[in-house]
């Protein structure tokens, strides 16, 4: 059995190999050919790094938006609005290239650049996720008509890379959400929690873990990982930390 399963491996490394070659991934960016630096595909090409810089300054110590005023170790938006989980972090900085590359994971069905997003989260942020040391990572989940519409859940495909790559349990049935909720994007703060509301729910199986990594695409204002937390905390005082692939400005 072992041995059907190491040759099952080495066929689909052989294979994913041949399709690299023939059908080179493209950049996330600029969509070109990534390139190949040192006998390994590069992520992001070095020309499109400029349009998608990691978040390297002081950020807040607990959403992980980049700060302007380094007075301070929080941003307006969490003094103003205190969050239940225990901290977010993000890698990339909020430029228009990075939204325009998730907008086309998420809908325009480019699901390849999940698991390069999923890689660049991993290689910036293994460190303090090895010291959170968590037992598990889950998706934030979609409705179902969302799921319908668009084929998949873009979260789902971070957080399943991420899990294989830190060799991290992944339970994406953990969340469910039960409510259609409306796109948040013009909604105000006060809005976003009100719309959230009842939006999820937890199973059974959260009893298992004391501290759990929850992954999505972008942080604005913190709502959603509020209400995800608020919901599991319901059934057990455990610690959530927020992984995303950047962060925008909020409120």
């Amino acid at each position: 059995m072992l041995k059907t399963k190491k040759n099952m491996l080495i066929r689909d490394n052989f294979l994913e190999g041949l399709v690299d070659i023939f059908y080179p991934p493209a950049c996330p960016i600029c969509l070109r050919p990534r390139p190949i630096v040192e006998g390994r595909r590069e992520n992001i090409c070095k020309i499109c790094r400029k349009k998608a810089p990691y978040i390297t300054g002081p950020s807040c110590f607990k959403c992980g938006k980049p700060l302007d005023n380094t007075d301070s170790e929080f941003c307006m938006d969490c003094l103003e609005n205190p969050h239940v989980f225990k901290k977010s972090m993000a890698v990339f900085e909020y430029t228009d290239s990075i939204s325009k590359s998730i907008y086309e994971f998420k809908y325009y069905n480019k699901r390849e650049f999940g698991k390069v997003f999923a890689s660049e989260l991993v290689l910036r942020l293994e460190d303090e996720i090895r010291k959170f040391d968590p037992d598990v990572i889950v998706p934030v989940p979609i409705s179902n008509e969302r799921r319908k519409f668009r084929g998949f859940n873009q979260a789902e495909i971070l957080a399943k890379n991420m899990a294989k790559d830190l060799n991290i349990p992944y339970d994406e049935n953990l969340i469910y959400r039960v409510k259609n909720t409306i796109p948040m994007k013009k909604l105000s703060n006060t809005n976003r929690i009100k719309n959230l509301e009842n939006a999820f729910q937890v199973s059974r199986n959260v009893v298992r873990y004391n501290k759990v990594i929850v992954v999505d695409d972008i942080y604005t204002t913190g709502a959603t990982l509020d209400a995800i937390t608020k919901e599991l905390k319901r059934f057990k005082d455990l610690e959530v930390v927020g992984i995303v692939i950047c962060v925008g400005q909020g409120f």
